[in-house]
C-alpha cells in the first residue's frame, strides 16, 4: 500500500499573477501558505485484473483510457502504466471547490504517489511541473500554478513566475512567534458556496488577453504580494489587514463572478464584527472567506457572527511538510522524494 498526504492552501497576496497569460508577459508574484487540511491518496494491489478507481464517485474499468477521471486517466498514462490490477482512492479534510487549491493538490498527491507505486525519485519542483504539465497542458483547464507548487514544498512561500516559465520557490523569511500569531490571527469561514473555478480564471485569462484593467489589477495585486512578504518578513503583521482589504478590493475588479450579494454581505458585517481586513480565497465566487483579527475579544466577536450567519470556521495550522509519503510498503520499489531546500 502506498499512501501520501498533500495539504491545501490559503493564498496570502498576489494571487491571479500566476497564471501563464499574465506572467509571461510581466512575471507573476504570489505569497501561499499550505494548511493542515489534507487530500490523501492511497493505492493498493487489487485482488482482480481490473483499475478500480474511487473519490466521489466510483469507478472499475479494464484500461486506463477508460478512466473517466481525467486526471487520473492522463497521471497513469504518463507513468506508463498498463498493468491491471491496482486500486486508486482520494479522501479529503474538506469539500473540493471551496477555493483552497483542492484539485491541484489531488494532482500532486497523485503524482507522488504513483511515483511511488513505480519507484521512482521526483523532486518537488518535479512533481508540480509534471501536475502543472497535467491540468494545463494536457486538459487545458483554466488556472495558475500556484496551488501545485505550494501544495508540494508546503510551508509560507514566496513564489515568483518567471516570464520564460520557470517558478522559483522560497520559505518566506518569517520568525516562529509571527507564525503563531498568524495562526491565531487568520481565521476562515466557510461560506457554504460551491464555485466552478475555470469559469472564474477564464474570465479573467480574458481580461488579460484584452489588457483591460485586469491588468491593471494584477499589477496592484502583485505588489500587494510583495507587501505581504515585508510584512511578514518584519513582523508587522497588522499590517496585513491592510493589504489583505486592498487585495479583496482590487480582485473584484477583475471579474462580475468575483463576487455576489450574499458574499458582500457577509464581508461587511465581518467587518463590523471585528474583522481588520479580509478576502476571499481562491479565484472567487464562493468558498472560504479570509479576515484578519489581531484582538482575541474581537475575535470572538467576529466568530459569533459569523456562526450567526451559518457560518463553520475552520481550524488549522500551517504545514511545513508539503507532499508526503506517509506508507509505502513496497507495492513496488522503495523510494523517498529528495529534499529540495
Amino acid at each position: 500500500m502506498i499512501i501520501t498526504r498533500t495539504p491545501l492552501r490559503i493564498c496570502l497576496g498576489g494571487g491571479g499573477t500566476d497564471v501563464k497569460e499574465y506572467y509571461e508577459r510581466y512575471g507573476g508574484y504570489v505569497v501561499s501558505a499550505a494548511i493542515d487540511q489534507y487530500i490523501y491518496i492511497v493505492i493498493h494491489n487489487s485482488f482482480d485484473k481490473s483499475i478500480r478507481i474511487c473519490y466521489s464517485k466510483r469507478e472499475i474499468v479494464d484500461t486506463a483510457d477508460q478512466v473517466h477521471h481525467p486526471v487520473v486517466r492522463e497521471a497513469i498514462k504518463l507513468f506508463g502504466i498498463t498493468a491491471t490490477g491496482i486500486e486508486i482512492i482520494s479522501f479529503a479534510d474538506v469539500p473540493s471547490d471551496t477555493g483552497l487549491g483542492s484539485s491541484s493538490s489531488f494532482t500532486i498527491g497523485l503524482v507522488a504517489a504513483l511515483a511511488a507505486y513505480k519507484g521512482l525519485r521526483m523532486t518537488r519542483h518535479e512533481i508540480a511541473e509534471m501536475a502543472c504539465h497535467i491540468e494545463r497542458d494536457i486538459l487545458k483547464e483554466a488556472g495558475g500554478k500556484q496551488d501545485q507548487y505550494i501544495a508540494s514544498f508546503g510551508g509560507i512561500s514566496c513564489l515568483i513566475f518567471q516570464e520564460d516559465g520557470k517558478v522559483v520557490i522560497g520559505p518566506t523569511q518569517i520568525s516562529h512567534e509571527s507564525v503563531e500569531a498568524l495562526e491565531k490571527n487568520v481565521l476562515l469561514f466557510y461560506t457554504g458556496i460551491k464555485r466552478a473555478s475555470f469559469k472564474l480564471q477564464r474570465a479573467l485569462i480574458r481580461g488579460v488577453k484584452k489588457e483591460n484593467d485586469a491588468v491593471r489589477k494584477l499589477h496592484e495585486i502583485k505588489r500587494l504580494g510583495v507587501e505581504i512578504e515585508e510584512i511578514l518578513r518584519r513582523g508587522d503583521l497588522d499590517r496585513c489587514a491592510e493589504s489583505l482589504k486592498k487585495h479583496w478590493e482590487a480582485k473584484q475588479r477583475l471579474s462580475d463572478y468575483v463576487t455576489n450579494g450574499r458574499i458582500n454581505r457577509l464581508y461587511r458585517i465581518a467587518m463590523e464584527s471585528g474583522a481588520m481586513g479580509g478576502k476571499l480565497i481562491g479565484a472567487g465566487g464562493g468558498g472560504y472567506l479570509l479576515f484578519y483579527c489581531s484582538d482575541p475579544e474581537r475575535r470572538s466577536d467576529l466568530r459569533i457572527a459569523m456562526a450567526k450567519e451559518g457560518l463553520a470556521e475552520l481550524r488549522y495550522r500551517f504545514d511545513f511538510s508539503g507532499v508526503s509519503v506517509l506508507v509505502d510498503d513496497g507495492v513496488r520499489n522503495k523510494h523517498s522524494l529528495q529534499a529540495v531546500a
